[in-house]
């Protein structure tokens, strides 16, 4: 059985190498009393991850964010495959997974953010496919790429876009660029 944590750590590394919450937002899912500072500064109720294996290693993970404010939403993060899982079905087993842990826990929308750049292209038809629903989001200072949130209602119903959802913090993970002078 490999060292689940550690490769879940270095394959969210390898995906989302941009981003940093993923290390402290792994470790607040097994032990969420001792990171509770990384749920409350992004006004989080819980973090949980599942990873998929495959052949003995850690192939895809995703998470499920629970913000505080909005308990009847879940926010789908850092949801991804090793590059030698894609293409056989796997992302969409572990999505269609995933969509069925919030229903169970009686979410009424499914909400993920992405950019709509073309490595993403794939995930965001899956995503389309699945009855996700797409909206722009303002670009954060110094980006250069259209970010989308995409929502899925699990009630039967059309979700709220997160744009009309008030109060609505900016989109975990994502953080404005720091400028350093020259």
């Amino acid at each position: 059985m490999p060292d689940t944590l550690v490769e879940t750590q270095r394959l969210a590394a390898e995906l989302f190498p941009w981003e940093h919450d993923h290390q402290a937002a792994l470790l607040a899912a097994i032990a969420p009393g001792s990171h509770a500072a990384f749920l409350r500064d992004r006004g989080l109720a819980s973090v949980r991850f599942w990873t998929s294996i495959q052949n003995g290693q850690v192939a895809g993970l995703a998470g499920l964010y629970n913000y505080a404010a909005h308990p009847e939403e879940t926010w789908l993060a850092w949801y991804g495959l090793h590059a030698t899982a894609r293409g056989c079905g796997k992302g969409a087993e572990l999505l269609d997974w995933v969509i069925a842990e919030a229903r169970a826990e009686q979410k009424r929308v499914l909400r993920l953010w992405t950019t709509a750049e073309e490595e993403y292209a794939k995930a965001i038809a899956l995503y389309r496919k699945r009855g996700f629903l797409s909206e722009p989001w303002s670009a954060l200072p110094g980006e250069t790429w259209q970010t989308l949130v995409l929502s899925l209602g699990l009630d039967g119903c059309e979700p709220t876009t997160w744009a009309q959802r008030s109060p609505h913090g900016e989109l975990c993970g994502r953080e404005a660029p720091q400028l350093v002078a020259a």
